[in-house]
């Protein structure tokens, strides 16, 4: 007596075809890098330099790594980016552990703008090839945004460093989290004056960082939310 045959599941492949396209969604999902950036810039301003700062660095890399993933970075961008991140947690911890912070400090910030500056290119390339402008890749330009105001961010920190003088008029200690909130408030041209640049060359590059935030934004975001569903080489050829 032959043995029964196996009763083949006839939706089993529909299935895994299903989770493919989810798995293949969720890499693919630039929401998921926008909530990963805000987490990211959130708990660098918390917890700053010091022994609590390489847990900011190591979620502000894998969020990085993940942008780059998500856009189809080139694998030797991957591992390079990837070898930075790493050397950067390592580097932030062993700095912290040791109590030299402005060692940290440094580090940080030289590999953090690296990463952080190489990423909206990815991105904004991911987004020239794509086919078609989706709301998707309308998500992919504000990450770029916020990246855009990170690695601002960085520079008034490398510029405190590389001047050995205070970046702003207000504080000769700034933290992280004023970085941050000078960066973002430039960016947006909120412009409180609660912090302003000391010296005339942080002034021009405020200056630069608010022109080019307003100019991304009535360019390169406004044309792609209006032009949502419309292929590339149609809004090219306008």
């Amino acid at each position: 007596m032959n043995p029964p045959e196996a009763v083949q599941d006839p939706g089993r492949p529909d299935r895994q075809l299903h989770l493919r396209e989810r798995a293949r969604r969720i890499q693919d999902g630039y929401g998921i890098t926008l909530l990963l950036t805000v987490l990211s810039i959130a708990c660098l301003a918390a917890a700053g330099e010091g022994k609590g700062g390489w847990i900011a660095v190591a979620l502000t890399g894998a969020t990085l790594l993940f942008a780059l993933s998500t856009s189809g970075a080139r694998p030797k961008v991957m591992r390079v980016a990837q070898a930075l991140v790493v050397l950067s947690v390592v580097s932030a911890a062993l700095a912290g552990l040791f109590g030299d912070p402005h060692t940290a400090e440094a580090i940080e910030t030289a590999i953090g703008f690296t990463i952080a500056a190489v990423v909206p290119f990815v991105i904004l390339g991911r987004i020239a090839r794509s086919a078609a402008i989706t709301y998707r890749l309308v998500i992919g330009a504000l990450v770029v945004y916020l990246l855009i105001g990170l690695c601002y961010a960085y520079v008034f920190g490398f510029i405190a460093l590389a001047l050995a003088q205070p970046f702003f008029v207000q504080t000769s200690t700034p933290s992280t989290a004023n970085y941050l909130y000078f960066s973002y408030t430039t960016l947006s041209t909120v412009g409180y004056g609660d912090f302003t640049a000391a010296t005339t060359f942080g002034q021009m590059i405020a200056i630069s960082e608010a022109l080019v935030g307003q100019l991304y934004l009535v360019s390169i975001v406004a044309i792609m939310v209006s032009n949502v569903g419309r292929s590339v080489r149609q809004v090219r050829d306008e």
